[in-house]
């Protein structure tokens, strides 16, 4: 929780910045905004919103009451004010708090202004920006859809709520109102419509096209998921059900766009102001001022990677884990319990590599059962009885059945995994198939802009941990289906 808000903190001063610097280039002060993009600025009189909330004329007069309020309340927030203070990054167990910048408190009183106008005078929706399932398996039942308006006139109630109490946040009102629109439209189309989300997230892997079989079976894959997920759905009324619900459906987005999915509930799609308002309270123009938010973005971004660098050695995964695990149970305890002994995380204990803590694990006085998970090639292998294709033929590359080159791997000649003996002369034609590969890609640079020679330096660095006996390099199996998952990585529940 407390490394989510320091990346949601600097994100806050990141845009609070990039924003400050767009004003000061221009004098138009209309700037986009996540959430307005599911929307046009123009009118819908035949939206089926006011029939839904049915509001009666003191209702309409308090809610303008409301918005006029809103439209004044930024300026009550003491947005003069520059004393920000950026939160400790000396100690990753400390709470710290969440930044609320200038740019929060107008955006929020902005989108809270729009919501209250939207349910009063609505506009069209921008259609581009949901997703219609068509297909028999995404069609709703009579049953469903009478579920879809139950869920629909609690979610109106809530909005109601928030109307009412003033308590709600920017973001909650707009979730409810992003809900109660998906939810009216998906049962018009008697289909599942959702709200798509912008796919910024986080790339560890390269984007590929999946051939046309895999790609078949994926969507045959996510159709199963699709009726599992739907009949949790529907089954109770919840935030939680309706998290689970929307973060399925993005990630289907993402797998028909090629895109990475944001973790969260904020829809997120940019766009401008359906109602053509300018944001007067967010004249920026002192340089100064955005030199002083440019400073704090930099200052922050580097507390926060110092406290969360990586080394090799003294700062990996598994000297993080030994050093959290002795600061939180000093002693290897938990009450009177004694549940292992401590493992240093110095680099002289060479625990940072995974191979020496796990043999030193094993014979820990706190470890009571072992239990070995064997890599996907590895499983396919064991069920291999032929000697020579089982331990031959499986470990060079061009030979193997069970793997298949794929463009999230390098390329390279052999498997080094199984013995450690020969690990060294094997890693050594590793090393020189991608100084060749890497040389072929001098060549090729111009053409393929510099693919060749990048795969090759990587199959180069993955190659010498292979001269001293270590391994680093399992292959990817981006194709297999469900089907081919071995049942050994399912777990069994106990009873």
């Amino acid at each position: 929780m407390i490394q989510e808000t320091h990346i949601q903190n600097r994100k806050k001063l990141e845009e609070e910045w990039k924003e400050l610097e767009e004003k000061n280039k221009q004098t138009n002060l209309s700037l986009p905004i996540a959430g307005f993009g599911y929307f046009t600025n123009l009118p819908d009189p035949h939206s089926p919103i006011p029939k839904l909330f049915s509001f009666t004329q003191k209702e309409i007069t308090k809610i303008k009451q409301d918005s006029l309020s809103l439209k004044e309340s930024p300026n009550q927030n003491q947005l003069t004010n520059d004393n920000l203070s950026l939160p400790d990054t000396e100690s990753p167990y400390r709470l710290i708090h969440s930044i609320q910048t200038k740019r929060n408190l107008i955006h929020g009183a902005v989108k809270k202004r729009f919501i209250r106008r939207f349910l009063i005078d609505p506009v069209l929706i921008y259609e581009s920006s949901f997703l219609q399932l068509n297909g028999p398996e995404f069609q709703l039942s009579e049953s469903e859809i009478k579920i879809w308006k139950n869920h629909l006139s609690r979610l109106v109630q809530d909005l109601r709520s928030c109307l009412i109490s003033i308590e709600c946040n920017d973001w909650e009102e707009m979730t409810l109102l992003m809900r109660i629109l998906y939810m009216e439209k998906s049962i018009t189309a008697k289909t599942v419509v959702f709200p798509k989300k912008n796919l910024n997230g986080f790339r560890y892997l390269p984007v590929f096209e999946l051939p046309d079989s895999v790609m078949n079976t994926k969507q045959k894959e996510y159709e199963q998921l699709f009726k599992l997920q739907k009949k949790t759905f529907i089954s109770d009324y919840g935030p939680i059900q309706f998290f689970n619900w929307e973060s399925f459906l993005v990630r289907y987005q993402s797998f028909l766009e090629s895109g990475v999915a944001e973790e969260g509930i904020e829809f997120n799609w940019v766009g401008y102001n359906p109602y053509q308002e300018n944001l007067e309270n967010l004249e920026f123009s002192d340089k100064e001022e955005t030199k002083n938010k440019q400073k704090n973005l930099e200052n922050y971004t580097e507390g926060i990677q110092n406290l969360y660098s990586y080394h090799l050695t003294y700062q990996n995964c598994t000297t993080e884990l030994f050093r959290y695990m002795n600061e939180m149970f000093p002693n290897g305890r938990i009450g009177n319990e004694t549940f292992w002994e401590p493992l240093s995380s110095n680099v002289v204990s060479f625990n940072f590599i995974p191979s020496v803590a796990a043999w030193k694990l094993e014979s820990n006085a706190g470890t009571i059962q072992n239990k070995i998970f064997l890599s996907y090639r590895n499983l396919k292998r064991k069920q291999i009885e032929g000697f020579a294709e089982k331990h031959f033929k499986e470990r060079f590359v061009p030979s193997s059945k069970i793997y298949k080159s794929n463009p999230i791997d390098h390329p390279f000649l052999f498997f080094t995994e199984e013995t450690v003996w020969n690990r060294p002369v094997l890693g050594l034609a590793n090393a020189i198939y991608g100084v060749g590969y890497t040389g072929m890609g001098m060549f090729t640079a111009p053409f393929d802009k510099g693919y060749r020679f990048s795969k090759g330096t990587e199959t180069v660095f993955y190659s010498l941990p292979e001269l001293m006996f270590f391994n680093i390099r399992k292959g990817h199996f981006p194709f297999i289906s469900a089907e081919e998952i071995p049942k050994e990585y399912y777990i069994k529940e106990s009873l």
